[in-house]
């Protein structure tokens, strides 16, 4: 942020914060107040000698294994940086695609457009089921969440600090408290 806002520290936190609530996302606001190129951004931030990848899960696999269904990640994220996260996890078997921030079009969630076509994306696999509810979301954002809900998605709030409304399906304060919601 600072080196495309300019400023000190602050003054950066201050515009990101205000584009991630105007734009969804810093990265949306980074392209449309300063035209900032998404690739860039994402080759920036994800410079592999500052990367910490997260660590070997075998009780995240084991327990994605057990899921019915495709398993997919739905990232606001860029595709290469969330393969070697999952690969770093070794759950990256586990998963039978990603579907990125570049995949739609640089604007994700909780765009309303981003879960359009992630559905679309769904149907061209022919993996998009006539009920929407067995669309299940995972996500630690409740805002990623109401968009979800609103198409009729099966919602699960991973987070174990946030409230959750009740319109939330599931609340979970962590991946593997999944069985709990009796989805596995």
């Amino acid at each position: 942020m600072q080196k495309t806002v300019g400023g000190d520290f602050e003054n950066a936190t201050r515009i990101r914060k205000d584009y991630l609530l105007r734009f969804g996302t810093t990265l949306s606001g980074l392209m449309a107040m300063n035209g900032t190129d998404p690739d860039d951004f994402f080759d920036f931030i994800h410079e592999p000698r500052y990367l910490i990848y997260p660590k070997e899960a075998p009780e995240k696999y084991a327990l994605l294994q057990k899921l019915p269904g495709p398993r997919y990640v739905f990232t606001n994220g860029r595709h290469d940086w969330s393969e070697a996260g999952l690969a770093h996890m070794k759950i990256d078997s586990a998963i039978d695609a990603v579907f990125d921030l570049k995949q739609l079009g640089w604007e994700g969630k909780p765009h309303e457009s981003a879960y359009q076509k992630m559905e679309k994306w769904l149907e061209s696999r022919g993996e998009l089921p006539e009920n929407r509810r067995e669309i299940v979301l995972l996500e630690d954002a409740l805002r990623n969440l109401e968009p979800a809900h609103a198409r009729g998605w099966t919602t699960i709030l991973v987070n174990p600090k946030a409230e959750a409304p009740s319109w939330v399906d599931f609340h979970i304060p962590h991946l593997l408290n999944l069985p709990e919601t009796g989805l596995c």
